[in-house]
């Protein structure tokens, strides 16, 4: 999984396959495999499986079950949150976590070269890692790699 100690990077920690919803698809559907596959985000795709929006729990609630609109008709379309925020599967996980905080979001959806979808990289998959990158601060400290004082 993690081959270089310097860097973790996207690619590294990222979730695929992604599961994936089309604009059209009703609010219903997208909150069914959402409960199949046990997430809390369904990333909305084009035909060319570009991220053109993602739906999430919160988006349900905030968007629909709060304004009680009918959750029988509703399309994705009409309550994902969009644009969608990318990154390369080769950024660095550091620079994942501050773009996060920055644009106050919990997923960043991993594209390729064309904008095509790849994987997720979420909160989640960022506080997993990051006992293993404390664990390789530490080794890289204990054989003196890395001056303790410079840090």
């Amino acid at each position: 999984m993690y081959s270089d100690t310097r860097s973790l990077v996207a690619n590294d920690v990222m979730s695929f396959p992604v599961i994936i919803g089309r604009e059209k698809d009703r609010i219903r559907s997208i909150a069914s495999k959402m409960k199949k596959f046990n997430i809390s985000a369904v990333v909305i795709a084009d035909g060319e499986n570009k991220p053109v929006g993602i739906v999430t729990n919160g988006d349900i609630v905030e968007r629909l079950v709060s304004k009680k609109r009918g959750l029988l008709f509703t399309k994705a379309k009409d309550a994902m949150t969009k644009p969608v925020i990318t990154i390369r599967k080769e950024t660095r996980i550091d620079e994942a976590a501050k773009l996060m905080v920055s644009k106050k979001v919990k997923r960043l959806c991993v594209v390729d070269e064309k904008g095509i979808l790849t994987g997720i990289v979420t909160e989640g998959d960022i506080v997993k890692n990051a006992s293993y990158l404390i664990d390789v601060l530490k080794a890289m400290i204990d054989t003196g790699y890395v001056n303790e004082d410079k840090l």
